[in-house]
Parts: structure tokens; sequence; C-alpha cells
């Protein structure tokens, strides 16, 4: 009998046509994962700190800021992005104030917009300034990381306390205890 049931699965399985695997299962896109380094709206601070250091190092050797902005834009290809906002506005010859408030969302952009404007007014130099704002980011993405570890160990020890501990009373002293009372009742 089972010879037979294995025998007809194995011929309904040969007769029927195979089908395609996109038809198998849904089409479904990779949900993205929250990184501990990731700061508001979703900006890797390291990330944001490496565009920051990559513009400061093409302001200081001479690139205006436009050009600057466009390089750290250009980074970005196929993705749209505030840097590449700000580089275009900045191309088309819009007022600095207007196109830097663009980075306004990024994490230590509005702190790089303010340094761009104070720096087209007295002349000071970018690249110090971008690096301090860099420096700040990373800080900040390793307190996130340190935090988001310190949490996963307090978690960890939830399942020790919530499973292994009862089951440690009650396998392991529960015995000896029920064995001392009776030997002492004796």
């Amino acid at each position: 009998m089972i010879s037979t049931l294995t025998t007809l699965l194995f011929a309904a399985a040969i007769a029927l046509p195979p089908t395609a695997p996109k038809h198998r299962l849904p089409a479904r896109r990779p949900e993205r994962t929250k990184n501990p380094r990731d700061g508001p709206q979703g900006f890797n601070l390291n990330r944001c700190a490496s565009d920051l250091r990559l513009f400061a190092a093409c302001a200081q050797a001479g690139l205006p800021p436009p050009h600057a902005a466009a390089a750290v834009a250009d980074t970005y290809a196929g993705e749209a992005h505030p840097w590449h906002t700000t580089a275009a506005l900045l191309a088309l010859g819009a007022e600095p104030e207007r196109a830097w408030s663009e980075l306004a969302s990024v994490p230590g952009g509005a702190d790089l917009a303010s340094l761009v404007t104070l720096s087209n007014s007295s002349g000071t130099s970018l690249s110090a300034g971008c690096v301090r704002i860099a420096e700040r980011l990373q800080a900040e993405a390793a307190d996130r990381a340190t935090a988001k570890a310190e949490r996963a160990g307090v978690l960890i020890a939830i399942p020790l306390t919530a499973f292994f501990l009862p089951a440690f009373f009650t396998l392991g002293l529960a015995p000896v205890v029920i064995s001392l009372g009776s030997e002492m009742l004796n």
C-alpha cells in the first residue's frame, strides 16, 4: 500500500509542470534594519562624518564650497540626498543661506550650514570646523553603539532569570529540601 501511494505521488510530481520561482513566493523588498549608529531620520552618523571630512578635504585643497558640495553629492550616486539639492542650488546661484539650509535634516548639516555662512562673511577656514563636527558625530555614533550593547547585555539576562533560575530551584534545590525534610521526619 505504501509503495503504491509513493508511486502515485511520484507520478503526479513528474506529470505536473514546474513553476517558476517568481510564482512561488511574492517578491518582497528586504526591510532596512536599524543600525545603532543611525541618527535622526535614518542617516548613518559615521557616513555623515565621512561626508564632512570629504567636504573639509576638498575645501582644504582649494575647491570652493559649491564644488566641494558637488564632490560630496557625487558619492551618493543614484539616490536622492540633501547634498544633491544643496549642490544643485549652489550651481544655480541660489543664496548660500538657502542652499545650505537643505542640509538641516542631515546630522551635522545645520552646523555645517552656519559654518559655511560664517565663512562666506568672515573668510574663516572651513576644514577645522568640519573636522570638529565630524568628530562630534563619530563620538555620538560610538555612544549609541555602546548604549545598544549595554541594553543587549541586560536583555540577555532575562531568559536566565525567567527560565533557568526557576528550573534550578525546581530540579536542584526542591529535591534536596524534600529529602532533608523526609529524613528529619523519620
